[in-house]
């Protein structure tokens, strides 16, 4: 049961959709850098690797060929970003970083990156103290403390974090946990992977 009633404030509801943008601007640029540093680019697909070791070999493929990662296009219509596309680019990113910094998808591997991510966006202009960067620590390390916590991601990204913004990162966190999903309604619960965003 839910201690809240959804009241997001209209002032709050137009700053997030900046930031949304902000953090979609953001994830382009490294998605974009990614590509040309790496020789090659991405293609979506719900079939993606989802293991550490499966990325590692089509990552070495792409590498080797110049052909398209393939990265999952699964749960991306409910994410910070403007539009499936950008988070679809948030992961390319967010896989080649894995490999880039030999990180696997182990919760505190995950963490590490998460944490890099951050960073980055830090040195794109955004401090702590910002929205873009609370709503892009709340997106990642949420994710990761629910997987954590009770083993499955956000059932909706977006809310997840609004929650996060309008009532404190723990009591978003909260919120979350005591969710109970539909039963018909997929989530992305896996043991041993973790695609965030």
């Amino acid at each position: 049961m839910s201690t809240h009633e959804p009241t997001t404030s209209p002032t709050l509801e137009l700053e997030l959709v900046l930031v949304r943008e902000n953090l979609s601007s953001f994830v382009r640029r490294q998605a974009r850098d990614a590509a040309l540093r790496l020789g090659f680019s991405y293609e979506a697909c719900p079939d993606a690797p989802s293991t550490y070791q499966q990325l590692r070999g089509a990552y070495t493929e792409s590498t080797e060929s110049g052909t398209p990662l393939l990265i999952s296009n699964l749960f991306c219509d409910d994410s910070i970003y403007l539009t499936p596309e950008d988070n679809i680019r948030f992961r390319f990113w967010h896989d080649t970083s894995h490999i880039k910094l030999g990180v696997s998808f182990a919760l505190e591997d995950e963490m590490e990156l998460a944490l890099w991510h951050l960073d980055q966006l830090e040195r794109a202009g955004y401090p702590p103290t910002s929205l873009p960067w609370k709503v892009f620590h709340a997106d990642l390390v949420g994710q990761i403390q629910l997987m954590a916590l009770i083993g499955r991601f956000p059932i909706n990204q977006r809310r997840f974090v609004t929650e996060c913004m309008e009532y404190g990162f723990d009591t978003g966190l909260l919120e979350e946990i005591r969710r109970i999903p539909e039963p018909e309604a997929p989530t992305q619960s896996r043991s041993d992977t973790l695609v965030t965003s």
